[in-house]
């Protein structure tokens, strides 16, 4: 729930005065020797790959796979999987702490693995992430996600994660960025299908799940926040800010009707129509809310719809257009593009501001205007017959673009255009040491990166 305290923090800072490849074909830039390597073989080169500590014998590992490489890219995903170096796992529930890589803290979760996992299936499994509430941990949440997924169960990873603070909800990175941790360790322990991968949380775990996926939305193959809206740093009157972010992002929201704190006549159920409001009139055709009647902040969420919902998510990693606004360079992440360096330092949304408003409707439409002006955003097209990428972008000095193999003809001249302005309309060769070096990275082998280039946004040198 939404405490008086965590109201007070959200207000604070705000002085009121009243007044595509073709047929998914590898390039036919890559030499392909007649007598190229048996299949065993590049299944043997890739592992060793995957599992070698050494960055310059792997980078002459990866010289040596392109010429062996499958023709379909399809069929190079399916050996990333049957490949990938592993510890086995046993049937049912296993205990593991994240890494804490990047100075994040490490992160205690549940892995329930079905009694048919065997690790090494070519497709990867679908994976269900949950998020407790306040004081939950991952066994409860575990249960939880089991007792919604019902007779399905058996068909899907699934995760409970005890978050590194159990308290009130906070909108910070801490709390954003937690299942994002946890689904990069799940992808290095098992066999996971990143297209599949669902975001699920309850109460204080349905917050934190819209602040990860309102940042992260090509992450993640779908999301269920119950009993929850989207606050986030922006306070408790702007809610609907960061939406535009999430309009390609399938989301199944859960509310009771009568989710409302007593002595308020705002709550929950109220902001959560709102948002289903905004969802309707912005055109998000992937969004579905479920209200309950007569129900509280307690749901008797209705499991069958979670079991549809989930067995149908699926992630588009490179959508044909994103549309990001954010005020944290970390959450500059819009599909295919990065944010690296800002033209300017993050917002502060604690500073003290005068605005000259008469209702509450005054403070909102002001706080919406000054949030929104000074906001990063990012915006990507990527026309799915044009072999062809745009680029927008607001108040960012430096981006991160990477080539998505799937969705370029490496045969043909592609072109990359920044604000405006021809970056590149030229061929390139598929880099098979960076799609390897990333795939062993992430162990996301659903996203396959042929390439990546450092545009300055103010030069537009690409490097």
């Amino acid at each position: 729930m939404l405490s008086s305290a965590s109201r007070c923090w959200m207000a604070a800072g705000i002085l009121l005065v009243a007044g595509a490849v073709r047929g998914a074909e590898a390039p036919a830039s890559v030499t392909r020797p007649a007598e190229a390597a048996a299949p065993q073989d590049a299944a043997a080169m890739l592992q060793a790959f995957l599992a070698e500590e050494d960055a310059s014998r792997r980078a002459d590992l990866a010289g040596k796979f392109a010429a062996v490489a499958p023709k379909n890219w399809g069929d190079l995903k399916a050996l990333l999987h049957r490949t990938a170096p592993r510890a086995d796992l046993k049937p049912g529930r296993q205990e593991f702490v994240t890494r804490g890589e990047d100075g994040s803290e490490p992160i205690k979760y549940v892995l329930r693995v079905p009694a048919a996992y065997q690790g090494h299936e070519p497709q990867g499994w679908p994976l269900v992430i949950g998020l407790p509430g306040v004081g939950g941990n991952g066994e409860g949440i575990l249960g939880m996600v089991e007792g919604l997924l019902g007779p399905d169960v058996d068909r899907y990873l699934a995760v409970g994660v005890t978050p590194p603070d159990l308290g009130l909800f906070k909108a910070d990175k801490a709390n954003a960025e937690c299942a994002l941790s946890v689904l990069a360790d799940v992808r290095h322990r098992a066999n996971v299908n990143s297209d599949r991968a669902v975001l699920m949380g309850v109460s204080k775990g349905g917050y934190a799940t819209w602040n990860c996926v309102l940042f992260s939305p090509a992450e993640w193959a779908g999301a269920i926040p119950i009993s929850s809206f989207p606050i986030t740093e922006a306070g408790l009157f702007q809610y609907l800010l960061y939406l535009p972010n999430v309009l390609g992002l399938s989301i199944q929201a859960h509310w009771g009707a009568n989710d409302i704190e007593a002595g308020w006549n705002q709550g929950i159920s109220t902001y959560s129509r709102e948002v289903a409001a905004e969802m309707k009139r912005l055109g998000a055709g992937k969004f579905e809310g479920i209200e309950y009647p007569g129900e509280g902040h307690g749901l008797n969420v209705k499991a069958e719809k979670v079991r549809e919902f989930v067995a149908a998510a699926r992630r588009d990693a490179f959508p044909e257009q994103c549309h990001l606004i954010f005020h944290r360079l970390y959450q500059g992440r819009a599909g295919l593009v990065r944010a690296t360096a800002a033209v300017k330092g993050d917002f502060d949304f604690h500073a003290r501001r005068v605005v000259h408003v008469t209702s509450q409707a005054g403070i909102i439409r002001e706080l919406h205007d000054i949030y929104l002006a000074e906001a990063f955003e990012l915006t990507v097209r990527m026309p799915p017959a044009g072999n062809a990428i745009a680029i927008l972008a607001k108040n960012i000095k430096e981006i991160e673009l990477e080539l998505p193999a799937e969705k370029l003809d490496f045969t043909k001249p592609f072109r990359i255009t920044l604000n405006g302005r021809s970056l590149l309309e030229s061929a390139r060769k598929v880099d098979w040491a960076e799609m390897l070096e990333t795939a062993r990275r992430t162990y996301d082998f659903e996203r396959l990166i042929a390439g990546r280039l450092r545009i300055s946004v103010a030069t537009g040198v690409a490097r």
